[in-house]
């Protein structure tokens, strides 16, 4: 236990050395006009955001002709990109990737990177307005079908959650995401009551229903909720966040809400929900109803950065199911299987194979079985 207090410490300090350059660096590219960009994804910015958008054709024309550059350009996808927020995804799955590589993960540091990841985007005090996958799903969707185009904002939490997907098995989902570090926290309480075997295909389909009911719900309503945006100015008032949330199948199972701390019978009931049954299953809004866990379910197939099976070498003596607290360990070491569970990359199985039969790494050509 030392030696892997050891290792995180060491970890987390290259992290605090590494940040403040960086951050220096950010604030100099931003001629110290940070505060607009880092605000948050929807704030009161938001407005001058979306008033600057409907405006820009207008702009772009009366500087073609006058020749005289913009003085107020509204931030763009790398100014959202580059901020604090973002720059500590990629630390974290930094120092994921690292704990993987060398498997130096136990339940320990596993944890201790959990609380990290909830303290920084959960706690809504170091970085407000938490990176939600709800919203840079729903919301992206609907700047889309309302202005014509993707929101800044939006896109660019899209993508830094997708991207990291895209090199390694959901990177944001297990080393970034603030509800499901939540969930998985709530699931390390020890217990002897956990359901580590389930029926993932059930899940998957609710998961899968929910996106594809999103997404044939909007295409249907997109004509309505364009011409209501038109007749509301299209802001981020109330009556446009309402009107949205009718046709948002998500909104009545967004458990990132909770992740706002506004304090009610609602709150308490939605937590006391989550809590229950993160006892009992390993990140059940995750498996069950996320959709950006849908999307990344499936990038997971060609993700070359992975926990891999050699089964010449496997004996199938079970203590790495004994140690993973997924449902996925067990489905990888078998051959035969077609269909895995989401792989969060926790790298708890890794240690726990004692004839080094598993482990992380990116390799483009799949294996027999991984």
């Amino acid at each position: 236990m030392i030696k892997s207090v050891t290792y995180l410490a060491i970890l987390l300090a290259i992290s605090v050395l590494f940040a403040p350059a960086a951050f220096a660096q950010i604030e100099n590219q931003a001629g110290g006009d940070k505060s607009s960009v880092d605000s948050g994804y929807f704030t009161a910015n938001a407005d001058d955001q979306v008033q600057s958008h409907s405006d820009l054709s207008t702009r772009e024309e009366s500087e073609s002709e006058e020749h005289v550059p913009s003085k107020s350009k509204p931030p763009g996808l790398w100014d959202f990109l580059l901020t604090y927020k973002h720059l500590f995804f990629v630390v974290l799955i930094g120092v994921g990737l690292i704990l993987l590589f060398f498997k130096k993960i136990n339940i320990w540091v596993r944890v201790g990177m959990l609380l990290a990841a909830f303290v920084l985007y959960g706690l809504d005090y170091i970085f407000p307005l938490h990176p939600s996958p709800m919203c840079a799903t729903t919301k992206l969707f609907m700047f889309k079908f309302t202005m014509g185009k993707f929101f800044p904002a939006f896109l660019a939490l899209f993508l830094a959650m997708i991207i990291p997907s895209l090199f390694g098995r959901k990177l944001f989902c297990g080393w970034v995401c603030p509800l499901g570090a939540l969930q998985e926290l709530v699931n390390k309480i020890p217990h002897k009551f956990k359901i580590k075997r389930f029926n993932f295909a059930a899940f998957n389909s609710i998961r899968f229903a929910l996106l594809f009911l999103f997404i044939l719900t909007f295409f249907a309503v997109k004509d309505h909720i364009a011409y209501l945006a038109e007749n509301v100015g299209a802001d981020v008032s109330e009556r446009m966040w309402t009107a949205f949330s009718a046709y948002n199948v998500y909104e009545p199972v967004n458990f990132f809400e909770l992740l706002h701390w506004d304090i009610d019978t609602l709150f308490f009931v939605m937590m006391a929900i989550l809590v229950i049954v993160s006892l009992f299953l390993y990140r059940p809004f995750c498996y069950m109803i996320c959709p950006i866990g849908a999307l990344t379910w499936l990038l997971e197939r060609i993700a070359p950065g992975r926990v891999r099976i050699d089964h010449s070498k496997c004996t199938q003596c079970g203590i790495c199911e004994e140690k993973a607290p997924c449902p996925t360990i067990y489905v990888l070491k078998d051959e035969k299987a077609k269909i895995a569970p989401d792989c969060t990359s926790c790298g708890e199985c890794l240690n726990g194979c004692e004839d080094d039969a598993i482990s992380f790494g990116f390799r483009l050509k799949r294996p027999t079985r991984s």
